[in-house]
């Protein structure tokens, strides 16, 4: 509200509302253009009511809104009445279909299962033994273990966006300098957020 007069939309609130404040009441009382702005309001938005009430009664006539309501009055008949059951039509089979699997199937299936398990379990068990390493190689394949373990108990302590900070300083620092152009157009994960 501004010191001097009522805004327009505080004017609009008060036609619509009709609540006005007591120092509103005293400002319209002793300031006649607030008032006069006021009831120009009032008057248009009476005949914006009063042109929509017209055109909706004009879209929709009395014939039209009885026949409205016959179909509601029918549809709140039929509510109390057991429902229609529709028949689909029946299948052409003249034979009946086994649910029953032949044994050769069930025996597929199960040799299956058991070769799915057996590499699964086989796979899990042999995967961290190396085979056929030389010795002299065995402490550099130590050394990557540690380096994998170190970097596993890193991860956990660092966050998603401390870890991908710590990966884009180590390639700016000793990247090819013609990836580059390509690293300026790539967003970072803390820009996107």
């Amino acid at each position: 509200m501004n010191q001097e007069h009522l805004s327009d939309d505080r004017l609009i609130e008060l036609c619509l509302e009709g609540t006005v404040s007591s120092s509103e009441v005293q400002h319209l009382a002793g300031c006649v253009a607030c008032d006069v702005r006021r009831s120009k309001l009032t008057d248009v938005l009476t005949d914006v009511t009063a042109a929509a009430i017209d055109e909706a009664d004009a879209a929709f006539p009395a014939e039209r809104l009885a026949r409205q309501q016959a179909r509601i009055l029918s549809r709140i008949d039929h509510d109390g009445r057991p429902g229609r059951v529709i028949t689909f039509p029946a299948s052409r089979t003249s034979e009946p279909i086994s649910l029953r699997a032949r044994p050769t199937t069930r025996w597929v299936a199960a040799a299956a299962a058991a070769g799915l398990i057996v590499g699964l379990v086989a796979g899990h068990l042999t995967h961290d033994f190396p085979v056929g390493v030389h010795p002299a190689v065995r402490p550099q394949i130590a050394s990557q273990q540690f380096a994998a373990t170190s970097m596993r108990e890193a991860s956990v302590a660092m966050t998603d966006d401390e870890f991908l900070g710590e990966v884009e300083q180590a390639i700016d620092s000793s990247g090819p300098a013609a990836l580059r152009p390509i690293d300026a157009l790539t967003p970072r994960a803390w820009e996107v957020r």
